[in-house]
C-alpha cells in the first residue's frame, strides 16, 4: 500500500493497539521481543501488513539465532505465484545475495518490500545480535516454465540461502559471491536474449526530501535479469547501504523504490555522491538489459562491477558515461567482459583505461589492419620517443593495444573465419619483432658499429619463426618461438669492435629484453628451440647451423618434428632461403622416423602436463596435440617422397 512518507513513526497509542492485536496471534512469543520489534520498525512497515502477517514475521524472528541467522517461510498464492518471507540478521551485502539467489532460481519478482533496522553501537537485541539489526523481506515471485518453483525447489532455495547467509555472517563474503555466481551462470544462459537493438527504457528520480534518514531512488524501467543483484553489489562496494526496497512489476516494466544511505549513516547528499549514484543505477540497469548477449553473463556482471569500481575510483566514470549510453557499446562491453577470466586478469584489470577506447574503435571501424599499416603505426608511435627506454615503452604499448584490438575484433565479430585471428596476431608479431630488432641494432651501433664479415662486407642475419609463430597459428596466449642465424665470423666496425658472435649474442639479449610480456608466455620471445637449446649460444653461425643439422650432426629426432614450421621472418632474405633449404634436407631426409620413440616422448608429455583423472583438450590423449603430432609424423615419414606434404 502507499504510505505517508512524511510521518515515519506511529504514535505510542497506535503501537500499543497494534502490538496487542499481534500478540493475540502469537501468545507464546516473549513480550520483550515484541516490545523491541515494535519499537524498532517504523510506520511504512506496519501499514504494509495485516496483523496476522506481522505475527508471522515475529514468530520467524524468534527462531533467528547465531546458528540459524535466517528464517524463510514460503507459501503459494496461486498456481503461478508464491510469497517468500525472509527474516534474518541484517548483514552488509545480504540483499544482493537474496536477489541473486532468486535470479539463479529464475524467479521473477512481481512485488517486493524490504524493511530493516540497525541497532546502535553496543546495543544488543533480544535475538542475540550485537551492533547489527534485522531485516524483514517479503517478495511475491513467479517461477519459470523451465524451472518451476515447486516444493523441492523451495526446500533447496531455503537451504541455499541459509548457507549463503551463514557464509556472509562468518565474513566469507567473496566465497559466498563466488558460490552464487556459479549458480547464476545457468540461469542467465536460460534467459531469453534481448532482441531489441535499442537501450532499455529508464526513468530515475532521486529524492532527498520525503525521508528524513534516507535518499530515496524511484526507478521505472524495462525488466532485466540480475539488476537488483548487480546494483546492490555495486552499491555495497561503494559503501552505500540499501535500507528499504519496494518493488512493483507490471508486464515487462518494474517500478522500484529504494531507500539508500552511506554504510556508516547519513543520506547521499554531496553532488559527487548523487552523480555517482545516478550513473551507477542507470548504467547497471542498461548493462543488465544486454546481459543475455554475453557468453558468460555471471562473469560479465562480476567484471562490469570491477570496471565500475575502477572508473569511480579514478574519477573517469562521468566522462565515460556518454559513450556507455549507447546500445552497441553496452552490448559489446557485455560480450567482452563475459568472455574470459584470463583476458580480464591479464589485460583489463591492469589496463582497463584502454578498454573503452578500443571497444569504441572496434565497433566503429571493424576491419583488418595489414602489415604495412601496422608497420607505419609502429613507426609513428616510436617517433615521439627519444630515449631507448621511451622507445621500448612505446613499442610495448603499441603491442599491447594491437593485441587487445585484434582480440576484441574477433570477440565482437564471431562470424569472421577462424584462422583470420591467428593471421592477424602473426602479422603483429612479425611487425613487433622487426621493430624490436631495429631498436636493438640502433642501440648496439652507437657503441659497436656494424657487424662485418672477414672480407669487410656486411654480415647478414636471419630471424626464423618456429612453433605457432612459424606456422602462422598464434593465439592470444602464445609465445614467440624463434631463432637467429648469422652468415659467419667477423668483427664490428665501431669504436669498441667485438666479434660478430658476441654482437649476435648481445643483439638477441637486447631484443628479448625489449619485448615485455605482461604475463609469462604471452608474446614472450622463446629461443629454446635453437641448436643445442638452452646450452647453446642465443645466435648460431651458418656453418654451425649446417653442422648441427647434417646427417651425422647432434640434432635429436624431436627437432625434425619441431623444425617442420621453421620459416624466414625477418633479416637477410637470401640467407633465410639457405636456412630453409638446410631445414628441408634435415626434416625430410630419407632417414627412417622412429615412431616408437616419438610416441614414448609424447607419453612423457602427457604424464608431465595432464593431471590425473582430468580431461585436457589440448595435451590429453586424443586431444589437439595428438591430432597435430599425427599429421607431423606422417609428414616426416612421407615428406621426402611427396613434396606436397612439406
Amino acid at each position: 500500500m502507499d504510505v505517508d512518507e512524511t510521518h515515519h513513526q506511529l504514535s505510542p497509542a497506535q503501537l500499543n493497539e497494534l502490538q496487542h492485536g499481534v500478540s493475540q496471534y502469537c501468545p507464546a512469543i516473549d513480550s520483550q521481543l515484541l516490545d523491541d520489534f515494535f519499537a524498532q520498525l517504523d510506520r511504512p512497515y506496519f501499514e504494509a501488513f495485516e496483523l496476522a502477517d506481522i505475527a508471522l514475521h515475529v514468530t520467524l524472528l524468534a527462531d533467528v539465532n547465531p546458528e540459524q541467522p535466517v528464517q524463510v517461510h514460503i507459501r503459494p498464492l496461486d498456481a503461478a505465484r508464491a510469497e517468500i518471507i525472509i527474516v534474518a540478521y541484517d548483514l552488509f551485502g545480504e540483499f544482493s545475495l537474496i536477489t541473486g539467489l532468486m535470479a539463479a532460481y529464475q524467479l521473477n519478482i512481481r512485488e517486493g518490500q524490504v524493511f530493516s533496522y540497525q541497532c546502535g553501537p553496543g546495543q544488543t537485541t533480544p535475538w542475540g545480535h550485537t551492533d547489527g539489526g534485522m531485516i524483514v523481506d517479503v517478495f511475491t515471485v513467479g517461477g519459470s516454465e523451465t524451472y518451476p518453483f515447486d516444493a523441492t525447489a523451495q526446500a533447496q532455495f531455503i537451504a541455499d540461502l541459509s548457507e549463503l547467509i551463514q557464509r556472509l555472517r562468518k565474513g566469507e563474503v567473496q566465497r559466498a559471491r563466488d558460490q552464487l555466481n556459479d549458480r547464476l551462470i545457468d540461469s542467465f544462459r536460460a534467459a531469453q536474449p534481448t532482441l531489441t537493438s535499442g537501450l532499455a527504457s529508464v526513468e530515475i528520480d532521486i529524492d532527498n526530501e520525503s525521508s528524513p534518514d534516507w535518499t530515496v531512488v524511484h526507478l521505472t524501467a524495462d525488466d532485466s535479469p540480475g539488476f537488483l543483484y548487480t546494483l546492490s553489489n555495486a552499491l555495497a562496494m561503494r559503501h552505500m547501504y540499501i535500507h528499504g526496497v519496494r518493488i512493483q512489476s507490471h508486464a515487462d516494466q518494474v517500478q522500484d523504490r529504494l531507500e539508500i544511505g552511506w554504510r556508516r549513516g547519513g543520506k547521499i547528499v554531496s553532488p559527487q555522491g548523487l552523480l555517482e549514484l545516478r550513473l551507477i543505477v542507470t548504467l547497471i540497469k542498461q548493462f543488465t538489459y544486454f546481459l543475455t548477449s554475453a557468453p558468460d553473463p555471471a562473469k560479465a556482471l562480476r567484471h562490469f562491477d570491477m570496471l565500475l569500481d575502477r572508473l569511480t575510483a579514478d574519477g573517469s566514470l562521468r566522462d565515460t558515461f556518454p559513450w556507455l549510453w549507447e546500445a552497441e557499446s553496452l552490448k559489446a562491453l557485455a560480450t567482452v567482459l563475459g568472455s574470459s577470466d584470463f583476458l580480464w586478469e591479464d589485460y583489463l584489470r591492469q589496463q582497463y583505461a584502454m578498454l573503452l577506447p578500443v571497444i569504441k574503435e572496434t565497433t566503429e571501424a571493424n576491419y583488418r589492419v595489414d602489415k604495412a599499416e601496422l608497420t607505419w603505426q609502429l613507426q609513428q608511435a616510436l617517433k615521439g620517443a627519444e630515449s631507448s627506454e621511451d622507445k621500448k615503452a612505446a613499442l610495448n604499448a603499441f603491442k599491447d593495444r594491437e593485441m587487445f584490438r585484434i582480440d576484441m575484433r574477433h570477440l565482437l565479430r564471431p562470424e569472421l573465419p577462424f584462422g583470420l585471428f591467428s593471421e592477424e596476431l602473426t602479422d603483429l608479431a612479425e611487425v613487433v619483432l622487426a621493430g624490436a630488432l631495429d631498436l636493438a641494432q640502433t642501440h648496439l651501433a652507437r657503441r659497436y658499429g656494424e657487424p662485418l664479415l672477414a672480407d669487410g662486407t656486411p654480415c647478414g642475419f636471419v630471424f626464423g619463426g618456429l612453433g605457432k609463430f612459424g606456422g602462422g597459428e598464434l593465439g592470444y596466449a602464445s609465445d614467440i618461438e624463434m631463432l637467429c642465424v648469422y652468415r659467419g665470423p667477423g668483427k664490428t666496425s665501431g669504436p669498441e669492435p667485438i666479434s660478430v658472435s658476441e654482437y649476435a649474442e648481445k643483439l638477441m639479449r637486447y631484443t628479448r629484453d625489449v619485448i615485455v610480456a605482461r604475463s609469462a608466455g604471452i608474446f614472450e620471445l622463446d629461443l629454446r628451440l635453437r641448436p643445442f637449446g638452452s646450452k647453446g649460444p642465443l645466435a648460431t653461425s651458418l656453418d654451425a647451423f649446417q653442422q648441427y643439422f647434417r646427417a651425422e650432426g647432434q640434432a635429436a629426432q624431436f627437432e625434425r618434428q619441431a623444425y617442420i614450421k621453421l620459416r624466414w621472418v625477418a633479416g637477410d632474405a637470401a640467407l633465410g632461403a639457405e636456412i630453409e633449404a638446410i631445414r628441408d634436407t634435415f626434416v625430410y631426409s630419407a632417414a627412417p622416423f622412429d615412431v616408437a620413440a616419438a610416441v614414448k616422448l609424447r607419453q612423457q608429455q602427457i604424464d608431465t602436463l595432464v593431471k590425473h583423472d582430468t580431461t585436457d583438450a589440448k595435451y590429453g590423449r586424443g586431444g589437439l596435440i595428438d591430432i597435430e603430432y599425427t599429421v607431423q609424423y606422417l609428414q616426416l615419414m612421407h615428406g621426402a617422397n611427396d613434396m606436397a606434404l612439406q
